[in-house]
């Protein structure tokens, strides 16, 4: 993950420093809490690293809760050999209804709680409280939240089969994708992941006329085993990234006349 430089320009809120333990209010009424690692300014905003507390609070928790509070394990969990804890940051402004409540010795440097691998990277503070409170309804409000889900799935494959009637894989091949990933990524990392999908759609072309499904749909896996590949080299597919991996390749199924339900091309996806 990218360290941000110091920009001295800019200042952090009354009583935020490493070791800050944060109350996330969230909209269900109950409360996260998060740890943080790093507090720092970058272009004039705030630059946070953290982790992310286990549980849903009912209040804002009292002083004598907070020793007993844990850090959460991954979404997903975390690869053989890496700590299995939810780790986060983003770069912005601290909303101003995060507050502190108290203050955890971190440990020393070095250890693997620092690592970047592995950190989710958030797009600043309400899309952290937005992540948490999704995570808060899938445990207690997942029926409704599915439904969503649905409907939101409905929706974008209307939008795929709009796109499959009017797009084309040449006009595909000469779109400059991930527009935004050079703000935070490596350029090496943003070469390779366009490397990948220029490549994949070009055989795709290749196989219009001739190719078997078979063929079509082993090009569009492959395009995953690379960002695999990718990922595990620079740890850059984060939540946004993700979006918009896996919509550009089911943009990329729908014009073939494949289709990515239930994960069928994506599913091997370690990001």
């Amino acid at each position: 993950m990218r360290k941000p430089r110091r920009d001295e320009s800019g200042s952090l809120p009354s009583g935020v420093e490493p070791g800050s333990l944060i109350v996330v209010p969230l909209p269900s009424g109950t409360f996260s809490v998060i740890w943080i690692l790093e507090a720092g300014t970058y272009e004039g905003s705030g630059h946070y690293r953290f982790l992310i507390m286990d549980g849903f609070l009912p209040a804002i928790p009292e002083e004598a809760v907070l020793p007993d509070l844990r850090v959460a394990e991954a979404p997903g969990g975390a690869f053989p050999g890496r700590e299995n804890v939810w780790k986060g940051c983003f770069f912005g402004d601290l909303p101003n209804d995060f507050t502190v409540v108290g203050k955890r010795t971190l440990p020393p440097d070095g250890h693997p709680l620092f690592a970047g691998e592995g950190t989710m990277v958030f797009q600043g503070g309400e899309d952290t409280r937005t992540q948490l409170h999704r995570t808060w309804r899938l445990i207690h409000d997942r029926p409704a939240l599915e439904a969503e889900w649905a409907r939101s799935e409905a929706e974008r494959q209307k939008i795929a089969d709009e796109g499959r009637r009017t797009r084309t894989l040449p006009g595909m091949l000469r779109e400059r994708v991930f527009p935004g990933w050079a703000e935070m990524w490596p350029p090496r990392a943003v070469s390779e992941a366009r490397r990948i999908f220029r490549d994949g759609t070009r055989d795709l072309i290749a196989l219009q006329e001739k190719g078997t499904r078979r063929q079509r749909i082993a090009v569009l896996k492959r395009i995953v085993t690379e960002l695999n590949a990718l990922y595990d080299a620079e740890g850059c597919i984060e939540t946004v990234e993700r979006e918009e991996i896996v919509a550009r390749i089911e943009e990329l199924a729908a014009i073939v006349g494949v289709s990515n339900e239930g994960e069928a091309l994506t599913g091997h996806r370690i990001w």
